[in-house]
């Protein structure tokens, strides 16, 4: 493990483990509000809809793709979501497992399912992953995801 990731994951854990049990309430106010930004980013990549996706986004985002480096750049956010929707149909079924807030501090685990569809000649893909949100609340009360990071359930997906 590199240095760098492995600061990342001791990061979290202590981001995590400094929110309170009760925190994780995934049917408070709060919690209702994150549930609504994490299911509204995958409604927006079902609707192939890439600037609605990025409304789902702060500005210093960074997704931790399996196997792949971090993408640290919204524009390079952007043209990943543009390959994604110019070559498959999402048809993603998502599931929220445990939502913990604290603050202005949210963090969201869950599974996504389902497809992605090749439009064209290709290959169809199955979904099988289980990801890890973490969304901080904007100036305006708006819950923006600012790292999300996710990897396939089984090894043979990878």
């Amino acid at each position: 493990m590199n240095t760098s990731l492995g600061i990342l994951w001791l990061g979290l854990g202590a981001a995590t483990a400094a929110i309170p049990a009760h925190a994780c309430d995934s049917d408070s106010p709060a919690a209702n509000h994150v549930r609504a930004a994490a299911e509204g980013v995958v409604a927006a990549d079902n609707a192939r809809d890439v600037g609605r996706v990025l409304t789902f986004y702060a500005d210093d985002a960074i997704l931790m793709p399996p196997g792949e480096p971090p993408v640290t750049e919204r524009a390079a956010i952007r043209d990943r979501y543009d390959a994604l929707f110019g070559g498959y149909d999402p048809k993603i079924e998502t599931r929220i497992d445990e939502i913990c807030v604290d603050g202005a501090l949210a963090v969201v685990r869950g599974y996504n399912g389902g497809w992605l569809v090749a439009r064209e000649v290709g290959r169809t893909r199955q979904l099988d992953d289980v990801y890890l949100m973490v969304l901080r609340r904007d100036s305006d009360g708006a819950w923006l995801i600012t790292r999300l990071m996710w990897h396939p359930t089984t090894l043979s997906a990878r």
